[in-house]
């Protein structure tokens, strides 16, 4: 219990000081193809998400990409399935710059609501993000997110192939 409790307040030491030298916010929107994976295959066809996020800059090439998002998926076998999430992923560019490649990994809380036939689910779970972008400049990226959540022993992932534009 005491390694636990030393590292949950290292690691809200090192969060604070990081919010701290954090550069001001820059926000905007994405859109993304999103491509089924596993599981989700049984219920769902490729989809399109939409959102709108946050990004901070920390220096040294390291962030934080806060994101809010709905996908929605294309019909199978008469069933609809819409996804609602909230992200937060770390990124970082090896350049040391917002500019180029980039390599991200988070946490996601998604709801996804699954309807057809008479019957509606819903299922809320928190999963892993991984992916990779490409910031052209200031304003225009491509990311690709793989993006995996288990529910009820049944995993919901879903590979989103993307355009970001930050304001």
């Amino acid at each position: 219990m005491k390694i636990s409790g030393l590292f949950c307040a290292t690691a809200l030491t090192l969060a604070c000081g990081s919010w701290a030298s954090a550069a001001e916010p820059v926000f905007g929107v994405q859109g993304a193809l999103a491509f089924p994976v596993n599981d989700l295959t049984d219920a769902a066809n490729l989809g399109l998400q939409v959102g709108g996020h946050g990004r901070w800059d920390f220096g040294g090439g390291h962030g934080l990409m806060g994101r809010a998002d709905i996908t929605i998926f294309g019909s199978k076998d008469g069933v609809n399935t819409t996804s609602y999430g909230l992200g937060a992923d770390y990124t970082w560019h090896p350049d040391r710059n917002r500019r180029g490649v980039y390599l991200l990994g988070g946490v996601s809380l998604v709801s996804y609501s699954l309807s057809g036939h008479g019957h509606s689910d819903s299922k809320t779970a928190l999963g892993l993000d991984l992916g990779v972008g490409y910031d052209l400049d200031r304003h225009v990226g491509l990311q690709a997110r793989y993006t995996t959540h288990n529910v009820d022993s049944v995993t919901l992932a879903a590979l989103n192939l993307g355009v970001t534009y930050s304001f």
